[in-house]
């Protein structure tokens, strides 16, 4: 998730980036414009999540102003995070044949899936409260993909 170069993704990258560090400097943050930046997220479809390049920035946005903030709007935050994270062997990843470039690069669905474990891990290291509900998901999660691999690769649709 480059935050270096022009072109589109870059912008909105930096934009939802600006976005979320200046919503983390508040105290407290105005939780209308926290939702404003979750609206950018992606949301479930019947029981799909549909994941786009700008999607997946905002996601990495609101992290950002999660873990900045000291953990602000938690509440609301992180159980929507946590149903993203259950809902990701189930993801539709959209990409953009283009940007790849002839470069080599980790696959979309594990370099997202790693920032949002990371992401997770950073909340339950951060609020105790919600250490036991991070690592239950994260283990089911892994235990069923496990027990089910070839229920989860789903692969990308080209966009």
């Amino acid at each position: 998730m480059s935050v270096m170069g022009g072109g589109t993704r870059g912008f909105y990258f930096n934009t939802v980036l600006s976005l979320a560090r200046s919503l983390a400097a508040h105290r407290p943050a105005p939780i209308e414009k926290v939702k404003k930046l979750q609206c950018m997220c992606p949301v479930e479809v019947r029981g799909v999540f549909t994941l786009d390049v700008r999607r997946r920035d905002a996601v990495v946005a609101l992290g950002v102003f999660l873990v900045e903030s000291g953990l602000q709007h938690k509440e609301i935050l992180v159980p929507y995070l946590l149903s993203l994270l259950k809902g990701l062997p189930q993801v539709q990843w959209i990409e953009e044949n283009s940007r790849k470039h002839g470069k080599e690069f980790l696959p979309v669905a594990e370099n997202f899936g790693f920032c949002l474990v990371t992401l997770l891990a950073d909340v339950a290291q951060r609020d105790p409260h919600f250490k036991d509900e991070v690592s239950d998901c994260i283990m089911q999660l892994l235990q069923e993909m496990c027990q089910t691999p070839d229920n989860h690769d789903k692969g990308t649709q080209n966009g």
